[in-house]
């Protein structure tokens, strides 16, 4: 009877592990496998990825099927966060096992967040080192390198021929430098290079900035760049379907009208070279408002969310449905910042005139509030207050 006794409890632990285990699989399906010796055997696959933006169709990624990767991901912990903010990264992590594929953004110290649910995903430190030194060799394929225009028309010159890859579609055509001496003048090659670059623009054609990668024919060097799609001026390439030239601009280029560099093109050279944090964290609360409401202008959601990194959900939501409703955008008026040295708060008061997508034009007074923890933290945007004028 003792034997029979012993084995019943013996089932019957058993029957909780069991019990244990399945809830843990309802929690979170790729820890199915809680014994870390058991896990090498487990089919898991991690592709890491780098692109400008979630939607993004154009990236650079590579897939890992590691057995300690395996077994850290067994262990991993997870968490709700308790306030949360805009979080901005181009480093995504999409892990395959035997319960289908998740998709994964990784913030720059390695644990992985999943808007969806709001929550995180902690591995240990030596796997979240081993995928942000992965992460960096990506992101060199993928970006180009920021050259200053002085530089950049030597590189490039006249009659040169180079690939333009966008970043966002990862659509490529063939363009031909044909002038410029502040940034370059460029024409498409032939007419399915002209095709191309329409199907960039969404087929219509538009002065919008996008963000490119120039790569000349001898492929040493991707360089970071930014165009506009209108084609105007002078033409010089018969039969490409193309008429006039279109504009390619570098770090420090300027428009030949104003000579001035202009921001919008400045803002999406970086964006080509994966650097947008870095500008934006050495950023005063009246720069950083250029650039948020530039982004708004230009249209993109990616350099967007990147200036309001760290930014609290709440008020990232009001920027997003200015987003989905304006068509055109400049800030009219904006005082100039006193010195904010020593400061962690800060107020920036300005007026924009937009248009709506559905049409109407109208000018609003804006004030954005900034906090930063020290005098030598980067701002973030903590309130977006709106008032008619």
């Amino acid at each position: 009877m003792r034997r029979i006794h012993n084995v019943f409890h013996l089932w019957t632990a058993l029957a909780v592990r069991l019990l244990l285990l399945g809830v843990t699989m309802a929690v979170w399906p790729s820890a199915v496998h809680a014994d870390a010796e058991a896990s090498s055997d487990v089919p898991v696959t991690f592709t890491l990825s780098i692109k400008t933006s979630p939607s993004a169709k154009y990236e650079t990624s590579e897939t890992y099927d590691r057995a300690d990767w395996r077994r850290a991901w067994t262990k991993a912990k997870t968490a709700e966060l308790a306030e949360p903010s805009s979080v901005y990264t181009d480093t995504y992590i999409e892990v395959a096992d035997e319960g289908g594929k998740r998709q994964y953004a990784m913030r720059a110290d390695g644990v992985l967040f999943e808007a969806a649910t709001g929550k995180t995903v902690t591995l240990s430190v030596k796997v979240r080192k081993t995928w942000r030194t992965n992460a960096a060799k990506l992101r060199k394929r993928h970006y180009g390198e920021i050259v200053d225009w002085d530089e950049a028309k030597s590189r490039l010159p006249l009659k040169a021929v180079v690939a333009v890859v966008d970043m966002e579609t990862g659509l490529s055509f063939r363009a031909q430098r044909r002038a410029g001496s502040s940034h370059a003048d460029v024409q498409p090659l032939t007419r399915e290079d002209t095709a191309v670059m329409k199907q960039i623009y969404g087929g219509t054609w538009s002065w919008k900035r996008r963000a490119i990668v120039v790569v000349p024919e001898d492929g040493e060097q991707r360089v970071a760049a930014s165009m506009h799609g209108m084609p105007h001026g002078g033409d010089g390439i018969p039969d490409n379907g193309f008429s006039g030239h279109f504009c390619i601009h570098f770090r420090g280029s300027a428009t030949h009208g104003s000579g001035k560099t202009d921001l919008s093109h400045q803002l999406m050279v970086y964006k080509a070279a994966g650097r947008l944090s870095e500008l934006y964290q050495a950023a005063t609360p009246e720069q950083l408002a250029e650039y948020v409401f530039d982004a708004l202008h230009q249209q993109d959601e990616a350099v967007l969310r990147a200036a309001l990194q760290g930014t609290p959900s709440e008020t990232l939501q009001t920027f997003l449905t200015w987003f989905a409703k304006i068509d055109a955008l400049r800030i009219a008026s904006m005082k100039p910042g006193d010195p904010h040295d020593g400061q962690v708060t800060a107020e920036v008061p300005l007026k924009v005139v937009w248009n709506g997508r559905g049409g109407g034009v109208r000018l609003e007074s804006v004030r954005l509030l900034f906090v930063r923890e020290n005098a030598h933290s980067p701002w973030v945007v903590t309130s977006f207050e709106t008032g008619k004028k």
